[in-house]
């Protein structure tokens, strides 16, 4: 019985891959909006206008690339306990990293991470 069920579910597992496998830029722009919709009424969502993101084309022009140091602002408001900065929320934990360029760092995890 366990056997039967489990091919009936890696096969479920399966097909729904395969979707988004034939489909991959497709899958990406969903993710992408769904994504910035989730994160829209962040801090850092309202600092790079995620309501005005409809595409990949929108993103690429309205949030820059950053480093660690260019996000540190964000990250130090999440380490003070505040909400809705990078992510719906406050993360469930910092990591904190020994970084060898610019000393500890911390990277927030939420359960979606």
């Amino acid at each position: 019985m366990k056997a039967f069920l489990a091919k009936i579910f890696a096969k479920r597992i399966v097909n729904k891959e395969q979707k988004w496998i034939k489909n991959p830029l497709e899958t990406q722009d969903k993710i992408l909006k769904e994504l910035v919709a989730f994160a829209k009424n962040t801090k850092f969502g309202k600092d790079h206008h995620f309501d005005q993101i409809n595409t990949y084309q929108d993103f690429k022009k309205l949030v820059p690339v950053h480093d660690y140091e260019g996000l540190k602002h964000y990250f130090d408001e999440v380490v003070a306990g505040k909400s809705d900065i990078l992510w719906p929320e406050k993360p469930i934990y910092l990591a904190k990293t020994s970084g060898t360029t610019s000393g500890a760092k911390y990277i927030p995890l939420t359960k979606e991470s």
